[in-house]
């Protein structure tokens, strides 16, 4: 956050998503290079709240202007894993404290249903986005494994 833009954090309200925030969401995944249709958005949305996933808005004077979407994995071997699969704040309010309500608000669901670790994965191209993530207490972990299973 640079000296003249203040803070927008007192204004923000986080709170779960509803299906009436489907245009709004179709934008911010937009935004982040995904064009998405927003009623195929809110199927998505319905889908993945049905299966137990939380997406938490932030609003600003009624209007959405970043989103999380978690995920919460379990083991037979240890405590389930939280996973910030999405993190978004629109382009004109970043930079001023809402990506990090998001992400403390995110962090607080997930401690509420055990998880014992957080995960979040960011492309490579976003270092924004890594710098914002190592500045909040994360560390980067590069090991994966993926094998696509569809074609497309």
């Amino acid at each position: 956050m640079n000296a003249t833009t203040p803070t927008l954090s007192a204004e923000i309200n986080i709170r779960r998503a509803a299906p009436a925030d489907a245009a709004a969401l179709a934008e911010l995944v937009a935004e982040l290079g995904y064009p998405t249709d927003s009623q195929d958005l809110k199927h998505r949305l319905d889908s993945l709240t049905a299966a137990g996933d939380q997406v938490l808005v932030a609003v600003r004077q009624q209007q959405v202007v970043g989103f999380v979407l978690l995920h919460c994995t379990y083991f037979l071997h240890r405590p389930p894993d939280g996973r910030v699969v999405t993190l978004v704040v629109t382009a004109e309010y970043r930079s001023q404290g809402i990506g990090q309500q998001l992400l403390r608000a995110a962090e607080q669901a997930l401690l509420e249903l055990g998880c014992g670790r957080i995960e979040i994965s960011s492309g490579a191209r976003r270092e924004a986005a890594h710098r914002f993530y190592l500045r909040e207490g994360y560390t980067e972990q590069p090991k994966r494994f993926i094998k696509p299973v569809l074609a497309g």
